[in-house]
């Protein structure tokens, strides 16, 4: 018996540092999907305030779409998510197939979306595409420092 104990023992320590990284990994995946869901919030509440605390204040954050390239978090809060924000009555941003990827302090996000949305003239529309984003972890938190974005083809 005391020889099955040890063998238990000795197993459960071999699993316990795979449970402990899985957790890990899995919390971090957790926190950068909170962040493209967070994004997303920007988008459709027009909420000026959030976009600075998930993207980076670093002098490289950047925002590339069909509206232009935006550079530093300001830049984009005031060309992208107030843009929205002003040129739009109605913003329905969804996210699907996200697909994240971790290396160290750095991960990068990809999804298709779907944007439904009514202009300030009351015309109504739809367009879809498809996202990439990056992070970098700064301070503990996961942050935005880019974005790319174009329709679908």
């Amino acid at each position: 018996m005391k020889q099955f104990s040890i063998i238990a023992i000795a197993l459960l320590a071999t699993l316990l540092p795979a449970n402990t990284a899985n957790a890990q990994a899995s919390n971090e995946r957790e926190a950068i999907e909170k962040v493209v869901d967070n994004y997303i919030k920007t988008i459709n509440d027009g909420d000026l305030e959030l976009v600075g605390q998930i993207w980076s204040h670093a002098d490289y954050a950047t925002f590339i779409g069909p509206q232009g390239r935006f550079v530093g978090w300001e830049a984009i809060r005031d060309g992208i998510v107030a843009g929205f924000k002003n040129g739009f009555t109605k913003r329905d941003l969804k996210k699907d197939n996200l697909i994240i990827n971790i290396n160290g302090n750095s991960a990068w996000a990809e999804f298709t979306w779907t944007f439904n949305s009514t202009s300030t003239s009351g015309r109504t529309g739809q367009s879809r595409g498809r996202e990439s984003q990056i992070f970098e972890k700064v301070n503990g938190e996961w942050r935005l420092v880019h974005i790319h974005y174009s329709g679908m083809r």
